[in-house]
């Protein structure tokens, strides 16, 4: 699928994130929410990239890698507290937690 618009552009990234993760792929779409989050900061959409930053958090956490997931993590939670964003906020929080507890 080629993208028209910039949105179009984000939005594949994303879904090419979400698919890579969901075939367990989880360096592949670290690294693809990664460059999502990025994409979706310069669109200055908060949503989206607290979406992205939570997806890279999650697949380095599922690799082993929680010093490297708690700061995407702390600036989605960050993004979702300002936004009032309670249940990702909550969700955020879990992985949060299991981020700084691999790191002690």
């Amino acid at each position: 699928m080629e993208p028209i618009y910039p949105l179009h552009e984000m939005a594949l990234a994303t879904a090419r994130a979400l698919m890579a993760e969901h075939r367990g792929s989880h360096a592949e779409s670290a690294e693809l929410f990664t460059d999502a989050a990025e994409r979706w900061e310069k669109f200055e959409m908060p949503w989206m990239r607290a979406q992205s930053l939570l997806g890279q958090g999650r697949c380095l956490l599922a690799l082993g890698r929680g010093a490297e997931a708690a700061p995407p993590l702390q600036t989605a939670r960050e993004i979702f507290e300002s936004l009032g964003a309670k249940p990702a906020l909550a969700e955020t929080d879990a992985l949060l937690a299991k981020a700084l507890a691999a790191t002690s």
